[in-house]
């Protein structure tokens, strides 16, 4: 998916699936898994990755999201991969009146974590293909049975977008700058990790996964 220069001398990063690899130049040698720099103590392992995930999340339109905005410009405005199943990303969506309430708008992708051939692929795309899709999604959450509906929708799209950018497990929250957050985190959580975040990269320094060392 992504192939660039590896941080190391006589290797190249590569992105397949969502996993970062480094691939020796002359193909001899392939290792996996994250690249600890532990003199600036951060992962440079997440940088390619993050600039993978930005640009697959730049080719998804605007109108294709289900947003839960605040009033007024945000202060931070993140991605997070659903699923109307999903216990912790019901707990997210109870929350989400605080989230806006901080200034954080909340811009739901579709991820039916049973696979495309499930009846929560199709309950999705019920909810997508619904003349409210705000509240379709809120009822669904709440464990309200989904009017069947069809229509030419983006959750295929949306899905597979998930599955290689590296999405493990549902919520999955992603910063616009690429950046993913480490699952589910309370409104006054996430408000403080988007804030440190924030800084990071207006100090100049290389921002890193929420929650790693």
């Amino acid at each position: 998916d992504r192939m660039s220069a590896a941080p190391i001398p006589g290797f190249r990063e590569a992105i397949v699936g969502g996993q970062v690899l480094y691939v020796s130049d002359d193909g001899k040698y392939l290792l996996q898994g994250s690249l600890f720099d532990m003199q600036q103590k951060r992962d440079l392992s997440q940088t390619g990755i993050s600039v993978l995930r930005r640009d697959e999340l730049a080719k998804i339109p605007q109108k294709d999201k289900i947003v839960f905005a605040p009033v007024g410009k945000a202060k931070h405005t993140v991605n997070v991969f659903t699923d109307i199943e999903c216990g912790y990303c019901r707990k997210l969506h109870q929350d989400i009146a605080e989230y806006n309430r901080l200034g954080i708008a909340i811009e739901y992708l579709a991820f039916p974590r049973a696979g495309t051939a499930s009846q929560d692929f199709r309950n999705m795309e019920s909810v997508w293909c619904s003349a409210d899709r705000r509240k379709a999604l809120t009822d669904a959450k709440g464990g309200q049975t989904v009017a069947p509906k069809t229509c030419t929708n983006p959750v295929n799209m949306q899905y597979q977008i998930g599955q290689k950018i590296g999405l493990q497990g549902t919520p999955m929250v992603v910063t616009r700058e690429g950046i993913a957050l480490p699952g589910y985190l309370p409104p006054a959580a996430m408000l403080q990790t988007l804030d440190r975040l924030e800084e990071q990269a207006k100090g100049g320094g290389d921002a890193k996964a929420a929650g790693a060392p």
